[in-house]
């Protein structure tokens, strides 16, 4: 075990039935190794000395590294706030595919054996700022791991005029456009035909949903691009949503900056399998 870690955060996904109960069963193994337990107020009753409650602000910011227990949708909850610390964290999967968490809940206890021997590396996951500037000049400022998508209520399609850096790459007609880090290039940008990138690339990937013309298709730009959307006049209700979860309505007249943000995401990686091993497995469902 790394001898810095002396306490981890055990996250639940409280609408994942049987979270309690693996989340009991991971901590009664992580006290057994002599590491202190941080736990979420209202997630779960432990009572032992060496369980601490934290709230939200201090339980994302205080233990040495953070355990998920959910799929990849709440891994992402968990980073978007944490990543602000430099707190690392890693999943067990509840979910489905699991991209980005590093086993099953079946197998927990050989993941939290790696783990407690130091069988692990640290890598680091570009993430996505976010700022919408409104026409009164008020600026809301997000994060996204895996994306920000940018489209209309319904199933519309819009024209957004794209911006790399202050010059024009063009206006695009399409359902919507999805801006993605290398990690969310197997999400909902893979899904609207959009390629894969291995995490450690230094691009965004800008992915038109639906365009209307054959001849649009996904664009690579480098990691310190600052990329600005601005949308048609007859635009009416548009929705900029991160990580498939965080929404924020905006207005025509409103401006969206996206870029490379200053923070990252701290992933543990246990060393038994690498990128690609995990890639053919999820994208072949040998493991669901």
């Amino acid at each position: 075990m790394n001898n810095q870690t002396k306490e981890v955060g055990v996250f639940l996904n409280m609408d994942k039935p049987d979270s309690q109960a693996l989340g009991k069963k991971c901590i009664e193994y992580l006290l057994s190794q002599g590491i202190k337990i941080a736990l979420l107020e209202d997630q779960i009753q432990y009572i032992h000395d060496a369980v601490h409650y934290y709230e939200k602000g201090a339980f994302f910011e205080k233990p040495d590294c953070i355990l998920v227990l959910g799929g990849d949708g709440t891994l992402l909850t968990v980073a978007r706030k944490c990543c602000f610390y430099g707190v690392p964290l890693f999943g067990i999967n509840l979910g489905k595919l699991g991209f980005l968490t590093e086993g099953e809940a079946s197998n927990y206890k050989e993941i939290l054996k790696s783990f407690t021997q130091g069988d692990y590396y640290i890598e680091e996951r570009m993430m996505l700022s976010c700022t919408i500037k409104k026409k009164n000049r008020i600026s809301h400022e997000y994060v996204a791991l895996n994306d920000v998508l940018v489209k209309s209520h319904g199933f519309r399609m819009m024209e957004i005029r794209a911006y790399a850096s202050g010059t024009n790459i063009d206006t695009i007609r399409a359902d919507g456009l999805i801006i993605s880090t290398p990690t969310g290039s197997t999400g909902y940008s893979l899904a609207a035909g959009g390629p894969v990138v291995a995490p450690g690339t230094d691009v965004l990937i800008l992915n038109p949903i639906c365009p209307h013309r054959l001849h649009d298709r996904t664009y690579i730009l480098p990691g310190d691009e600052v990329v600005t959307l601005e949308f048609g006049e007859r635009e009416k209700e548009i929705m900029v949503i991160l990580d498939g979860q965080t929404v924020a309505d905006i207005k025509p007249e409103d401006e969206v900056r996206v870029e490379k943000s200053k923070y990252s995401t701290r992933l543990i990686r246990l060393n038994e399998m690498s990128y690609f091993d995990r890639l053919r497995l999820k994208l072949t469902n040998d493991i669901i």
